[in-house]
């Protein structure tokens, strides 16, 4: 632990970007998960201070890629020979409409819709990933969708259940048939 330096952070950045081809958020974790070992050996004293101390991240911002009204519109409008198509589209624009990510989205019921004093109906429920609180006003085509899987009658989730990966999986499929 003691020969390791600065520069072996640098070289492995420069190994895990060339060599491996990952991207920087990927190399970012490795190199955190590494500087974690050289505190806890400091911590315990194995050795006396931080090689890696000074060491700056690189930045990385992800673009983030939204559709186009245009996009949005010929996706809700595209009338699909497969039902499964169909479904995960729905799901999809359902998660448009209300900014609810995949699993919060596949976990929705009944009890997580609130109607306020003035007739609005809201989805309150906890973030998985933060943990945090949110309150989102249901849009009429967010709600023409949950009305469309059964809502209000329904007692278990408001929409179709497949896997993260399967949604993912179709959704390309869905990019491909519609352009």
């Amino acid at each position: 632990l003691s020969s390791i330096k600065l520069i072996f952070l640098t070289d492995l950045d420069h190994y895990l970007k060339v060599t491996k081809g990952h991207n920087q958020n990927t190399i970012n974790k490795v190199i955190e998960r590494v500087k974690k070992v050289m505190k806890i050996a400091v911590g315990n004293g194995w050795i006396t201070n931080d090689p890696f101390l000074l060491y700056q991240k690189k930045k990385y911002t992800k673009e983030v890629v939204f559709l186009s009204n245009q996009e949005l519109k010929k996706l809700e409008t595209h009338k699909f020979a497969q039902e499964r198509l169909a479904i995960v589209r729905d799901c999809f624009i359902f998660s448009c409409y209300t900014g609810l990510a995949y699993n919060e989205a596949a976990m929705l019921t009944k009890e997580h819709l609130q109607l306020d004093e003035g007739g609005t109906l809201w989805i309150e429920m906890i973030r998985q990933k933060t943990q945090r609180p949110i309150a989102v006003p249901i849009l009429p085509k967010a709600l023409r969708l949950i009305k469309q899987y059964g809502y209000p009658d329904n007692n278990g989730v408001l929409l179709p259940v497949i896997s993260n990966q399967k949604m993912n999986s179709y959704l390309k499929e869905i990019a491909e048939v519609i352009g």
